[in-house]
C-alpha cells in the first residue's frame, strides 16, 4: 500500500476489500441457503414416504384386528344361537312331554303377572 498524506487510498483499499469479503459471505450464505433448502425438500419427501408407509402399516394392522374381531363375534354369534335353539328345542319337548304342567305354568304365570302389572290400577 501506498503511504499518502491523507490516508484516502488506504481506506478507499480497506473499503473495496469489506466489501469483496461481504459480497463472498452474501455468495456463501446463498450457497448455505440453497444447500439447506435441497436438504429441507429430501427430509420433507423422506417424512412424507415414511408417514404414508406408517399410515399403510397401520391401517393394515387395523383392518387385521377389524377382520379378527369380526370373527370372533361371527362365532359368538353362532353359539348363542345354536344354544337358543337347543333351549327351544327343549322347551318344546317338555311341552309335548308334560302338556298339562305346560298349560298350568303358563296360567300361574299369567296370574303373577297380571297381579303385578295390574296393582296399580286400584
Amino acid at each position: 500500500m501506498r503511504e499518502t498524506s491523507n490516508g484516502k487510498e488506504n481506506w478507499a483499499e480497506a473499503i473495496d476489500k469489506a466489501r469483496d469479503h461481504f459480497n463472498q459471505g452474501w455468495k456463501e450464505l446463498a450457497q448455505a441457503a440453497e444447500l439447506a433448502k435441497e436438504k429441507g425438500e429430501e427430509t420433507w419427501k423422506s417424512a412424507q414416504i415414511k408417514g404414508r408407509e406408517a399410515w399403510q402399516h397401520a391401517k393394515a394392522a387395523g383392518m387385521e384386528k377389524w377382520e379378527d374381531a369380526k370373527e370372533q363375534g361371527v362365532e359368538a354369534l353362532g353359539d348363542v344361537r345354536e344354544r337358543g335353539e337347543e333351549a327351544f328345542k327343549d322347551a318344546e319337548r317338555m311341552v309335548r312331554k308334560y302338556p298339562t304342567r305346560a298349560v298350568g305354568l303358563s296360567v300361574l304365570l299369567g296370574v303373577l303377572l297380571g297381579a303385578i302389572l295390574g296393582k296399580d290400577r286400584d
